[in-house]
């Protein structure tokens, strides 16, 4: 797609980072950009001051619309739904909608391992990331992904580079659109999630569907056999089926059995390694590893850096990291646990713990019912931050069950370090999205860290 001199419409530019990448990107190829957003010029303030040097249009404000007979292509900003007027108008006018994903795997001049899912994606991508590293010293992780979003790392990029993207959902339906999926693509599962932007979960299966619903037969996919909705997908992918699971052998792919790691294909079984010589915390994590397991054996990396890398990873910034340890107190921010699963998972990640736990936030219209069960199960002291989901939260507990509502970061931690005892733990982990108190839940993530550090 040509795109010097092409009037260029982005729709939402946000305060991620994607939409100022997609900018830049599109400017230095001499595209006229024109952004368009509902937020205001304070809202957007971090994003604009990363743009003032840039030669770029804007408009602003929540009734913000444009005459798309002015632009050539649309750029549709991961966040902005199908529904948004604009992205309606432009599919019955036969304007190009584009995205961030569509435009780095047209100009991206290397394979792409692509991986999804409702949970594990970040983790299962760092850690294949990770094993490559050793096998090939230009490997690039990127995508949905913090300080590494694709159109950033795509002038790095050559023809000899393993390059692993996470995709979101978002990203995936703009790649069905223009009917592109990556070569080797992972689904980690397909859980309830962002039910606030798709009628039912059938729906939000479909957009993950995208990456591998447009594979060669040559092209491998890797699916989770132990859910339900991957398992399904298996019968429809039109290239090379691998699995893994944490409950049986599978035929293909990678699982569990007496506690070690196997690699299986078709008649060829190899063991990886012990369960027990894994670093990354948490039994949910099983499953990423399997996965990660698969897709760097099938791409040929060694079984020797497979092992090292399972060996040596201990998990990424922002999920179950360990803060600070004050006092034998441990705190831990897990804050992109967004939905009540992921907090589930993290409780879990600490048997026999005591826990004082930081949960809330909005809603994604996601039912709370389990994690209010476990709660009432497992936690000493629950404080919670303002919301929707807060709210929800509050509903299933029940009326007997105690806890502490805060306006602040800040007072949650100062209100968890009195309330802690020493050996027990202190765990961020909201099980809702970050929208309202903070700009997003990297900067949930921040405001606990800072006030941990704060802490005597």
């Amino acid at each position: 797609m040509l795109l010097h001199n092409k009037k260029i419409l982005l729709v939402g530019l946000g305060l991620q980072g994607g939409g100022v990448a997609t900018v830049k990107w599109l400017v230095r190829r001499g595209a006229k950009v024109t952004v368009l957003d509902a937020k205001t010029k304070t809202e957007l303030a971090p994003s604009l001051l990363k743009l003032r040097s840039w030669q770029v249009k804007y408009i602003f404000g929540r009734n913000s619309l444009a005459n798309l007979a002015d632009f050539d292509i649309l750029v549709q900003n991961p966040a902005v739904p199908q529904n948004h007027p604009l992205i309606i108008l432009a599919r019955k006018l036969r304007l190009p909608i584009v995205n961030e994903a569509s435009l780095f795997f047209t100009n991206c001049p290397a394979p792409i391992i692509g991986i999804s899912g409702s949970k594990g994606k970040s983790t299962t991508a760092a850690l294949l990331g990770y094993i490559f590293k050793k096998y090939n010293s230009h490997t690039i992780v990127a995508g949905n992904i913090r300080d590494q979003i694709m159109l950033d790392v795509l002038p790095k990029i050559k023809p000899t580079t393993s390059v692993i993207l996470e995709l979101s959902s978002w990203h995936l339906e703009g790649l069905g659109r223009w009917r592109l999926s990556p070569q080797l693509s992972i689904v980690t599962n397909i859980l309830p999630d962002h039910l606030n932007r798709y009628r039912n979960l059938k729906d939000y299966a479909q957009a993950k569907s995208n990456i591998w619903l447009w594979q060669k037969k040559e092209d491998k996919v890797i699916l989770n056999y132990d859910n339900i909705w991957t398992r399904k997908m298996g019968k429809c992918a039109p290239s090379q089926v691998y699995w893994f699971s944490t409950k049986q052998p599978v035929a293909r792919g990678s699982y569990l059995s007496h506690k070690n790691i196997y690699y299986r294909d078709r008649n060829k079984v190899v063991k990886v390694l012990s369960v027990s010589s894994v670093k990354l915390l948490g039994e949910h994590n099983l499953g990423n590893i399997l996965a990660a397991t698969v897709a760097a054996l099938t791409s040929s990396v060694p079984l020797s850096c497979v092992r090292w890398g399972l060996k040596n990873f201990k998990g990424l910034h922002s999920r179950l990291a360990l803060v600070a340890t004050r006092r034998k107190i441990s705190y831990y921010n897990d804050t992109t646990a967004t939905t009540p699963e992921a907090a589930i998972a993290a409780i879990k990640a600490f048997p026999g713990r005591q826990i004082i736990l930081i949960a809330g936030g909005t809603d994604k219209n996601l039912s709370y019912q389990a994690l209010a069960k476990l709660i009432k199960q497992r936690i000493n002291h629950l404080i919670l931050l303002p919301g929707s989901a807060t709210n929800k939260l509050v509903v299933n507990l029940g009326k007997n069950y105690r806890y502490v509502r805060v306006s602040s970061m800040q007072q949650a931690v100062k209100l968890a370090k009195r309330q802690a005892k020493p050996n027990q733990i202190v765990l961020l982990s909201p099980g809702a999205a970050s929208f309202g108190l903070f700009v997003n839940e990297w900067d949930r993530g921040e405001q606990f860290i800072k006030a941990v550090k704060k802490l005597a």
